[in-house]
Protein backbone atom coordinates (compact mmCIF):
# COMPACT_ATOMS: atom_id res chain seq x y z
CA UNK A 1 0.00 0.00 0.00
CA UNK A 2 2.36 2.84 -1.22
CA UNK A 3 1.76 5.95 0.77
CA UNK A 4 3.68 8.45 -0.66
CA UNK A 5 5.10 9.81 -4.02
CA UNK A 6 5.68 7.16 -6.09
CA UNK A 7 8.09 8.81 -8.22
CA UNK A 8 5.33 8.60 -11.56
CA UNK A 9 6.85 10.42 -14.65
CA UNK A 10 5.02 14.04 -15.05
CA UNK A 11 6.33 15.75 -18.35
CA UNK A 12 5.66 19.43 -17.53
CA UNK A 13 6.26 22.51 -19.47
CA UNK A 14 9.04 24.63 -18.17
CA UNK A 15 7.64 27.38 -15.83
CA UNK A 16 9.05 30.78 -16.93
CA UNK A 17 9.13 32.84 -13.92
CA UNK A 18 8.47 36.84 -14.33
CA UNK A 19 11.06 38.91 -13.80
CA UNK A 20 11.51 40.13 -9.85
CA UNK A 21 8.75 38.05 -9.54
CA UNK A 22 10.33 36.32 -6.34
CA UNK A 23 11.55 39.16 -5.18
CA UNK A 24 8.00 41.18 -5.84
CA UNK A 25 6.56 38.29 -3.45
CA UNK A 26 8.63 38.65 -0.71
CA UNK A 27 9.01 42.02 -0.49
CA UNK A 28 5.09 42.98 -0.39
CA UNK A 29 4.05 40.35 1.97
CA UNK A 30 6.82 41.21 4.08
CA UNK A 31 6.14 44.90 3.97
CA UNK A 32 2.32 44.07 4.02
CA UNK A 33 2.40 41.82 7.10
CA UNK A 34 4.98 44.24 9.26
CA UNK A 35 2.43 47.38 8.28
CA UNK A 36 -0.19 47.79 10.96
CA UNK A 37 -2.69 47.97 8.42
CA UNK A 38 -1.85 45.16 5.30
CA UNK A 39 -5.49 45.97 3.74
CA UNK A 40 -4.82 50.22 3.96
CA UNK A 41 -1.82 49.45 2.51
CA UNK A 42 -1.87 47.45 -0.17
CA UNK A 43 -5.15 49.28 -1.54
CA UNK A 44 -2.68 51.97 -2.31
CA UNK A 45 -1.64 51.59 -6.13
CA UNK A 46 -1.21 48.31 -7.85
CA UNK A 47 0.88 46.85 -4.73
CA UNK A 48 -2.78 44.36 -3.57
CA UNK A 49 -3.05 43.41 -7.70
CA UNK A 50 1.24 42.75 -8.08
CA UNK A 51 1.07 40.30 -4.88
CA UNK A 52 -1.70 38.03 -5.79
CA UNK A 53 0.26 38.02 -9.58
CA UNK A 54 3.81 37.80 -8.07
CA UNK A 55 2.42 34.77 -5.48
CA UNK A 56 0.82 32.94 -8.33
CA UNK A 57 3.89 32.59 -10.02
CA UNK A 58 5.86 31.74 -7.26
CA UNK A 59 3.85 29.17 -6.03
CA UNK A 60 3.49 27.56 -9.57
CA UNK A 61 7.17 27.42 -9.62
CA UNK A 62 7.51 25.92 -6.09
CA UNK A 63 4.64 23.57 -6.84
CA UNK A 64 4.46 22.69 -10.14
CA UNK A 65 8.24 23.19 -10.50
CA UNK A 66 10.96 21.44 -8.98
CA UNK A 67 12.37 24.83 -7.35
CA UNK A 68 13.35 24.48 -3.75
CA UNK A 69 13.75 28.08 -3.20
CA UNK A 70 10.76 28.92 -4.07
CA UNK A 71 8.66 26.30 -2.01
CA UNK A 72 10.42 27.58 0.86
CA UNK A 73 10.29 31.26 0.27
CA UNK A 74 6.50 30.26 -0.34
CA UNK A 75 6.16 28.12 3.08
CA UNK A 76 8.04 30.72 4.77
CA UNK A 77 5.18 33.23 4.12
CA UNK A 78 2.59 31.06 4.85
CA UNK A 79 4.71 30.43 8.14
CA UNK A 80 3.74 34.15 9.02
CA UNK A 81 0.62 34.32 8.04
CA UNK A 82 -0.14 31.70 10.41
CA UNK A 83 1.66 33.03 13.37
CA UNK A 84 -0.78 36.17 13.42
CA UNK A 85 -2.98 34.18 14.84
CA UNK A 86 -0.75 32.05 17.15
CA UNK A 87 1.60 34.94 18.33
CA UNK A 88 1.91 35.87 22.18
CA UNK A 89 -0.22 39.03 22.71
CA UNK A 90 1.58 42.14 23.49
CA UNK A 91 1.07 45.46 23.14
CA UNK A 92 0.94 47.14 20.10
CA UNK A 93 0.13 44.25 17.49
CA UNK A 94 -0.96 45.07 14.27
CA UNK A 95 -4.72 44.89 12.71
CA UNK A 96 -3.57 42.24 10.17
CA UNK A 97 -4.90 39.09 11.98
CA UNK A 98 -8.32 39.44 10.15
CA UNK A 99 -6.96 40.84 6.87
CA UNK A 100 -8.96 40.68 3.90
CA UNK A 101 -5.84 40.55 1.22
CA UNK A 102 -3.69 38.61 3.87
CA UNK A 103 -6.60 35.98 4.26
CA UNK A 104 -6.74 35.85 0.62
CA UNK A 105 -2.70 35.41 0.05
CA UNK A 106 -2.85 32.65 2.61
CA UNK A 107 -5.72 31.09 0.36
CA UNK A 108 -3.86 31.25 -2.64
CA UNK A 109 -0.99 29.39 -1.06
CA UNK A 110 -2.66 26.51 0.48
CA UNK A 111 -4.76 26.05 -2.17
CA UNK A 112 -1.58 25.31 -4.60
CA UNK A 113 0.46 23.88 -1.80
CA UNK A 114 -2.65 21.41 -0.80
CA UNK A 115 -2.81 20.68 -4.26
CA UNK A 116 0.88 19.45 -4.26
CA UNK A 117 0.23 17.85 -1.18
CA UNK A 118 -2.87 15.84 -2.36
CA UNK A 119 -0.64 14.71 -5.56
CA UNK A 120 1.58 12.45 -3.75
CA UNK A 121 -0.99 10.79 -1.15
CA UNK A 122 -0.86 8.00 -2.94
CA UNK A 123 -3.03 5.20 -2.85
CA UNK A 124 -5.26 5.10 0.32
CA UNK A 125 -7.06 2.03 1.10
CA UNK A 126 -11.40 2.60 0.91
CA UNK A 127 -14.29 1.59 3.25
CA UNK A 128 -11.99 1.20 6.43
CA UNK A 129 -14.77 1.01 9.29
CA UNK A 130 -14.15 2.62 12.50
CA UNK A 131 -13.28 -0.56 14.02
CA UNK A 132 -10.36 -1.22 11.42
CA UNK A 133 -9.26 2.27 11.32
CA UNK A 134 -6.21 1.60 14.09
CA UNK A 135 -4.37 -1.06 11.80
CA UNK A 136 -4.77 0.77 9.01
CA UNK A 137 -3.26 3.64 10.08
CA UNK A 138 -0.44 1.44 11.51
CA UNK A 139 -0.06 -0.58 8.15
CA UNK A 140 0.74 3.00 6.61
CA UNK A 141 2.65 4.15 8.99
CA UNK A 142 4.60 0.86 9.06
CA UNK A 143 4.80 0.78 5.02
CA UNK A 144 5.76 4.18 4.56
CA UNK A 145 9.52 4.95 3.37
CA UNK A 146 9.75 7.06 6.72
CA UNK A 147 9.16 4.69 8.81
CA UNK A 148 12.05 3.76 10.88
CA UNK A 149 14.07 6.70 9.11
CA UNK A 150 17.90 6.46 9.25
CA UNK A 151 18.25 9.80 10.60
CA UNK A 152 17.46 8.17 14.04
CA UNK A 153 19.97 5.15 13.69
CA UNK A 154 22.92 7.56 12.32
CA UNK A 155 22.41 9.99 15.44
CA UNK A 156 22.11 6.69 17.98
CA UNK A 157 25.58 4.98 16.48
CA UNK A 158 27.26 7.42 14.41
CA UNK A 159 26.85 11.40 14.82
CA UNK A 160 28.99 13.20 16.64
CA UNK A 161 27.46 16.05 19.49
CA UNK A 162 27.42 18.83 16.56
CA UNK A 163 25.53 16.84 14.42
CA UNK A 164 23.28 15.70 17.23
CA UNK A 165 22.55 19.98 18.69
CA UNK A 166 21.76 20.45 15.26
CA UNK A 167 18.95 18.46 14.71
CA UNK A 168 17.72 20.33 18.22
CA UNK A 169 18.03 23.79 16.77
CA UNK A 170 15.62 22.68 14.16
CA UNK A 171 13.35 20.35 15.82
CA UNK A 172 12.70 23.79 18.13
CA UNK A 173 9.62 25.07 15.85
CA UNK A 174 7.18 22.57 16.18
CA UNK A 175 8.00 21.07 19.56
CA UNK A 176 7.48 24.62 21.07
CA UNK A 177 4.09 24.93 19.13
CA UNK A 178 2.71 21.43 20.18
CA UNK A 179 1.05 23.26 22.91
CA UNK A 180 -0.99 25.21 20.93
CA UNK A 181 -1.94 22.48 18.48
CA UNK A 182 -3.24 20.67 21.25
CA UNK A 183 -5.23 23.60 21.99
CA UNK A 184 -6.49 23.77 18.58
CA UNK A 185 -7.40 20.36 18.64
CA UNK A 186 -9.70 20.60 22.08
CA UNK A 187 -12.23 23.48 20.54
CA UNK A 188 -15.55 22.26 19.47
CA UNK A 189 -15.06 18.68 19.66
CA UNK A 190 -17.83 16.14 20.99
CA UNK A 191 -17.84 15.73 24.56
CA UNK A 192 -16.76 11.46 24.35
CA UNK A 193 -13.22 12.63 22.83
CA UNK A 194 -12.67 15.49 24.89
CA UNK A 195 -11.40 13.15 27.91
CA UNK A 196 -8.01 11.74 25.57
CA UNK A 197 -7.24 14.93 24.05
CA UNK A 198 -6.99 16.44 27.28
CA UNK A 199 -4.91 14.28 28.59
CA UNK A 200 -2.55 15.26 26.07
CA UNK A 201 -2.65 18.82 26.99
CA UNK A 202 -2.20 17.70 30.42
CA UNK A 203 0.96 16.06 30.05
CA UNK A 204 1.64 19.06 27.71
CA UNK A 205 1.30 21.21 30.67
CA UNK A 206 3.93 18.47 33.00
CA UNK A 207 0.89 17.17 35.11
CA UNK A 208 0.55 20.91 36.69
CA UNK A 209 3.78 20.86 37.34
CA UNK A 210 5.74 24.04 36.17
CA UNK A 211 8.92 22.81 35.51
CA UNK A 212 7.80 19.96 33.89
CA UNK A 213 5.78 21.31 31.08
CA UNK A 214 7.14 20.43 27.75
CA UNK A 215 8.19 23.29 26.66
CA UNK A 216 10.61 24.01 29.65
CA UNK A 217 12.12 20.93 29.22
CA UNK A 218 13.01 21.79 25.66
CA UNK A 219 13.94 24.97 27.12
CA UNK A 220 16.06 22.92 29.84
CA UNK A 221 18.05 20.85 27.14
CA UNK A 222 18.61 24.07 24.97
CA UNK A 223 20.04 26.21 28.31
CA UNK A 224 22.17 23.27 29.18
CA UNK A 225 23.68 23.07 25.25
CA UNK A 226 24.11 26.75 25.98
CA UNK A 227 22.18 27.51 22.65
CA UNK A 228 19.99 30.98 22.91
CA UNK A 229 16.13 30.89 22.66
CA UNK A 230 16.15 32.70 19.57
CA UNK A 231 12.98 31.42 17.36
CA UNK A 232 13.16 33.50 14.65
CA UNK A 233 16.58 32.65 14.03
CA UNK A 234 15.78 28.60 14.30
CA UNK A 235 12.44 29.26 11.84
CA UNK A 236 14.68 31.04 9.12
CA UNK A 237 17.48 27.95 9.70
CA UNK A 238 14.48 25.46 8.41
CA UNK A 239 14.62 24.42 4.75
CA UNK A 240 10.99 24.41 2.75
CA UNK A 241 11.10 20.48 4.44
CA UNK A 242 10.95 21.60 8.25
CA UNK A 243 8.46 24.62 7.31
CA UNK A 244 6.15 22.12 5.41
CA UNK A 245 5.71 19.90 7.81
CA UNK A 246 5.13 22.82 10.46
CA UNK A 247 2.66 24.47 8.59
CA UNK A 248 0.90 21.27 7.45
CA UNK A 249 -0.22 20.53 11.20
CA UNK A 250 -1.06 24.45 11.61
CA UNK A 251 -3.12 23.94 8.53
CA UNK A 252 -5.31 21.39 9.58
CA UNK A 253 -5.53 23.06 12.83
CA UNK A 254 -6.75 26.22 11.75
CA UNK A 255 -9.20 25.43 9.28
CA UNK A 256 -12.27 24.06 10.82
CA UNK A 257 -13.28 21.93 7.70
CA UNK A 258 -9.52 19.71 7.72
CA UNK A 259 -10.02 18.35 11.15
CA UNK A 260 -10.65 14.76 10.46
CA UNK A 261 -7.31 15.11 8.33
CA UNK A 262 -6.11 16.47 11.47
CA UNK A 263 -6.41 13.78 13.57
CA UNK A 264 -5.17 11.34 11.13
CA UNK A 265 -2.06 13.54 11.78
CA UNK A 266 -1.82 13.94 15.45
CA UNK A 267 -1.77 9.78 15.32
CA UNK A 268 0.73 9.62 13.25
CA UNK A 269 3.04 11.99 15.57
CA UNK A 270 1.65 9.76 18.23
CA UNK A 271 3.19 6.60 17.14
CA UNK A 272 6.04 7.14 15.90
CA UNK A 273 7.76 9.44 18.31
CA UNK A 274 8.76 6.30 20.73
CA UNK A 275 10.95 4.08 19.27
CA UNK A 276 12.60 7.67 17.22
CA UNK A 277 13.15 9.04 20.82
CA UNK A 278 14.50 6.75 22.29
CA UNK A 279 17.53 6.22 19.75
CA UNK A 280 18.01 9.67 19.69
CA UNK A 281 18.49 9.71 23.26
CA UNK A 282 21.13 6.77 23.18
CA UNK A 283 22.97 8.86 20.86
CA UNK A 284 23.06 11.41 22.97
CA UNK A 285 24.59 9.34 25.85
CA UNK A 286 26.72 8.28 23.28
CA UNK A 287 28.46 11.60 22.86
CA UNK A 288 27.95 12.99 25.91
CA UNK A 289 24.74 15.06 26.27
CA UNK A 290 23.07 15.03 29.47
CA UNK A 291 25.60 12.28 31.36
CA UNK A 292 26.16 14.74 33.80
CA UNK A 293 22.42 15.87 34.16
CA UNK A 294 20.32 13.05 32.83
CA UNK A 295 16.94 15.31 33.64
CA UNK A 296 18.20 17.48 30.31
CA UNK A 297 16.72 14.66 28.22
CA UNK A 298 13.69 14.86 29.81
CA UNK A 299 11.63 16.04 27.01
CA UNK A 300 12.73 12.90 25.29
CA UNK A 301 12.58 10.45 27.11
CA UNK A 302 8.58 11.88 28.74
CA UNK A 303 7.93 11.46 24.82
CA UNK A 304 9.55 7.94 24.85
CA UNK A 305 7.27 6.78 27.60
CA UNK A 306 4.07 8.57 27.43
CA UNK A 307 2.92 8.69 23.15
CA UNK A 308 3.46 4.34 23.55
CA UNK A 309 0.42 5.42 25.56
CA UNK A 310 -0.92 8.36 23.62
CA UNK A 311 -0.86 6.47 19.99
CA UNK A 312 -3.04 3.65 20.85
CA UNK A 313 -5.28 6.22 23.00
CA UNK A 314 -5.85 8.89 20.34
CA UNK A 315 -6.77 5.83 17.52
CA UNK A 316 -9.13 4.11 20.37
CA UNK A 317 -10.42 7.47 22.12
CA UNK A 318 -10.30 10.43 19.57
CA UNK A 319 -10.41 8.75 15.99
CA UNK A 320 -12.86 5.47 16.79
CA UNK A 321 -15.41 7.25 18.50
CA UNK A 322 -15.15 10.14 15.70
CA UNK A 323 -15.65 7.94 12.72
CA UNK A 324 -18.46 5.90 14.34
CA UNK A 325 -20.41 9.00 14.19
CA UNK A 326 -19.10 10.31 10.71
CA UNK A 327 -18.26 6.55 9.25
CA UNK A 328 -17.93 8.39 5.56
CA UNK A 329 -13.87 10.03 7.15
CA UNK A 330 -12.24 7.65 6.98
CA UNK A 331 -10.43 8.49 4.23
CA UNK A 332 -9.77 12.22 5.30
CA UNK A 333 -8.65 10.40 8.38
CA UNK A 334 -6.25 8.30 6.37
CA UNK A 335 -4.92 10.98 3.94
CA UNK A 336 -4.32 13.02 6.81
CA UNK A 337 -1.65 10.68 8.20
CA UNK A 338 -0.42 9.80 4.65
CA UNK A 339 0.16 13.52 4.53
CA UNK A 340 2.17 13.51 7.85
CA UNK A 341 4.04 10.67 6.94
CA UNK A 342 5.01 12.44 3.58
CA UNK A 343 6.27 15.85 5.14
CA UNK A 344 8.17 14.02 7.94
CA UNK A 345 10.02 12.03 5.45
CA UNK A 346 10.88 15.44 4.02
CA UNK A 347 12.06 17.27 6.99
CA UNK A 348 13.92 13.67 8.13
CA UNK A 349 15.74 13.30 4.71
CA UNK A 350 16.57 16.70 5.23
CA UNK A 351 17.76 16.52 8.77
CA UNK A 352 20.18 13.94 7.84
CA UNK A 353 21.43 15.69 4.90
CA UNK A 354 21.82 18.59 7.46
CA UNK A 355 23.89 16.69 10.21
CA UNK A 356 26.14 15.42 7.60
CA UNK A 357 26.97 18.53 6.77
CA UNK A 358 28.44 19.73 10.00
CA UNK A 359 31.38 18.39 12.27
CA UNK A 360 33.61 15.72 11.17
CA UNK A 361 32.84 13.78 8.10
CA UNK A 362 31.16 10.81 9.46
CA UNK A 363 31.04 7.41 7.85
CA UNK A 364 28.52 6.35 6.02
CA UNK A 365 27.25 3.86 8.32
CA UNK A 366 23.44 4.05 7.93
CA UNK A 367 21.63 3.63 4.89
CA UNK A 368 19.71 6.41 3.99
CA UNK A 369 16.39 4.45 1.89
Amino acid sequence: MPTHSAGVADVRSPIHLAPNAAKTFHGLSSLALEHDDADHWLAEGPRAGDLRHAARQVCALAFSGDHPEARRDVHHVLHRLYDLHLARPVPGMTRNQESVELLRLRKQIEQAWQAWEHNRIGEIPENVTPDAIGGAIKAMWRQHAGHNHPVFEFMRTVADRAQIIKYFTTDYALNMRFYDLIVLSLLGIDEDVRMEVAGNFWDEMGQGKAARTHVRLYLDLLDYLGIEDDPAAFVDALGWEGLGGYNLLLYFALNRREYFRSIGALAITELSDPDQYAKLIEGCRRVGIGTDRPSVLDYYSEHVEVDALHGDGWIDNVIVPVLRRYPDQARAVLEGAAMRLNTSKDYWDWQLAGMRSVGRSAPDAVATS
